[in-house]
């Protein structure tokens, strides 16, 4: 008898099959791998944005020496606070809604808000916080104990943030008339 040196036809086209078959479920796996990654990379960087936004926000009203919110459609949100980004020594900021694209602003100045001009612009930096802003209100709660803000950017999740007016403030949120 003579001994079997090797793979039949049948075999080796079995075998080619078969890998073919484990390659396939392989590559469909690795490429709703891809999918779900940038699915996650996306949101995370969703969320990292709205997170920046809050601290920015919350650092300039925590660190307030005064609070001014005025405004209907949307909040115009006047403060003295010691955050600065452009390294001004008790720098006034103003957070805003521009009605070009809806965009949320915050203006950092050595002067107040209402004093700004163009024959001034040395004193004041505008930063661009992001643009579609559908909503935009800080309010203070009814008991005066605490600060929310209220924050919505066109196709994202509304973002509602509570927290708890530091002890220096007394009452010094002023609320301002239409007028003012």
């Amino acid at each position: 008898m003579i001994g079997k040196k090797g793979f039949s036809l049948v075999e080796l086209i079995i075998s080619v099959v078969l890998l073919g078959i484990i390659v396939t479920f392989l590559y469909s796996t690795v490429s709703n791998l891809e999918k779900t990654n940038r699915i996650f990379a996306a949101n995370e960087k969703a969320l990292s944005k709205r997170e920046k936004v809050i601290d920015l926000l919350y650092d300039d009203i925590f660190t307030a020496n005064s609070l001014t919110l005025s405004g209907f459609e949307y909040s115009l949100a006047s403060m003295q606070t010691n955050n600065s980004l452009f390294d001004i020594a008790s720098p006034y900021v103003t957070w805003l809604v521009s009605k070009e694209k809806n965009t949320l602003l915050r203006f950092e100045s050595t002067k107040k808000f209402k004093d700004i001009d163009s024959q001034n612009s040395d004193y004041f930096h505008i930063s661009k916080v992001g643009e579609n802003c559908e909503v935009f209100r800080v309010y203070q709660s009814k008991k005066k104990e605490n600060i929310l803000i209220h924050l919505k950017f066109k196709d994202e999740d509304p973002i509602i943030y509570e927290f708890s007016k530091p002890l220096f403030y007394e009452n010094n949120v002023t609320k301002a008339t239409p007028g003012s």
